[in-house]
């Protein structure tokens, strides 16, 4: 992706993200210990999005597969985790209590409406099935009883740019650490 795709990323909609990590990185106060536990968090949110990158066959299939069987969101769940984790690596409760207040109350209530309508147009009674059975969000331990079994794949993760999310999130890692 050339700088000028990137920049036209930036919106209204994700400026208030990039913002929070500027702050978070700024305003960090690590320990030794913080860090330790935080990158510990950030290193399983950023497994499970791995995991769940890896499954996505976007727009081709409906993804039950892998985490997918679990919860609807597995990439938002997986951000969440992240996200946590980085606040505690800096030591940051406030900068936490915004992301939950914006995650909980703007993004993941608009990211659910227009994929639920999306995901319906493409998928039909196939997607309203596995919706009334997997929840959004919260995780279920009992696996969807119709899920694919499709393997996970390292070449889908790539495709679906998650070790570009990876790199960005070991960088804000490294920013942090480094106020140590």
């Amino acid at each position: 992706m050339d700088l000028q795709k990137k920049i036209e990323k930036v919106t209204s909609r994700t400026l208030p993200l990039y913002v929070l990590i500027a702050l978070l990185v700024i305003f960090a106060n690590p320990t030794v210990l913080s860090s330790i536990f935080g990158f510990l968090v950030v290193a399983a949110g950023e497994a499970l999005r791995f995991w769940a990158a890896g499954q996505i066959n976007k727009n081709n299939e409906l993804t039950t597969s892998g985490p997918y069987a679990h919860l609807q969101s597995p990439l938002y769940l997986g951000s969440f985790i992240v996200a946590t984790g980085l606040c505690i690596m800096a030591c940051n409760v406030f900068i936490w209590v915004l992301i939950c207040i914006i995650f909980f109350l703007s993004y993941i209530p608009r990211k659910k409406e227009k994929e639920w309508g999306r995901l319906e147009r493409m998928f039909g009674e196939e997607f309203l099935k596995y919706k009334s059975q997997v929840n959004y969000f919260f995780p279920k331990l009992t696996p969807y009883p119709e899920g694919a079994k499709h393997p996970w794949s390292m070449a889908a993760a790539i495709e679906n740019t998650e070790h570009q999310t990876a790199i960005a999130i070991f960088l804000i890692v490294l920013f942090i650490l480094i106020q140590i």
